[in-house]
């Protein structure tokens, strides 16, 4: 296909993820994969080359550039052309990228009420509960919940290379369980392989003080021995409150 770009872009051998613009047309590539691509092995001294990548024009403006493909899955444009010291430009040579990835679904949005009070103490100036400790949802160690079903994984650059998911939690600010209830920001907490499989468990902050739900998120994506990743997906965890003493 594409004869007529047979001298223009080629993929180069797949070890060393190299394309050249000398011989026939991008093949694919996956999501996030970094790509050499290069022209004119011997530029000549004083030249620029305008690269521009599915409408975008780069930054570099030498014979060779990396590019890494943070785009959905799709085909794109990608062209080169050389203008000389003299300002003459030389023909645009043009080719089609596209890129892949793998496709998977997250689990279903994760939903859990706060932990029952461990003790508690009772204001009868405001009428009010004070707690010794912050509301949370504790997430143990083989808990399969928030796991991905790799059944229903799909590579579509139908790699032999091992691969991992990764994941992270972010969590939204919650109001402190003590006076004055400054909020509290949690750092986010990454990891590798299945949820189930953390060591010790997560604690997932409730809302003690105003008593609104909290949404919090998990982003999965996965990545193979070669650094290719996919894109992310992304799914809510809600921490439900206790009931509110009235």
């Amino acid at each position: 296909m594409f004869i007529r770009f047979r001298h223009i872009i080629i993929i180069a051998i797949l070890l060393i993820s190299t394309l050249s613009a000398e011989a026939q047309m991008v093949d694919f590539v996956c999501v996030g994969a970094t790509k050499h691509y290069n022209v004119d092995p011997n530029p000549v001294p004083g030249s620029t080359y305008t690269w521009i990548v599915d409408g975008v024009t780069q930054t570099n403006t030498t014979n060779a550039i990396d590019f890494k493909w943070d785009k959905p899955p799709g085909k794109y444009p990608l062209t080169v052309q050389e203008t000389s010291a003299a300002g003459c430009t030389g023909p645009l040579k043009e080719g089609e990228v596209t890129v892949k990835q793998w496709d998977f679904s997250v689990p279903p949005a994760l939903s859990e009420c706060v932990e029952n009070l461990n003790s508690v103490s009772y204001s009868g100036a405001t009428n009010d509960i004070n707690t010794d400790q912050p509301d949370y949802y504790t997430f143990n160690t083989g808990n399969k919940t928030l796991d991905l079903d790799i059944s229903k994984f799909v590579d579509y650059c139908a790699s032999t290379c091992s691969y991992a998911i990764r994941w992270r939690i972010d969590f939204l600010p919650t109001p402190d369980h003590l006076p004055p209830h400054n909020p509290v920001i949690q750092a986010p907490i990454t990891g590798s392989g299945q949820p189930s499989e953390i060591i010790g468990k997560i604690l997932f902050p409730g809302d003690g003080v105003t008593f609104n739900e909290v949404v919090h998120t998990i982003t999965y994506w996965i990545k193979d021995c070669a650094g290719n990743e996919s894109l992310p997906h992304t799914q809510t965890i809600t921490i439900k409150p206790r009931p509110k003493f009235e």
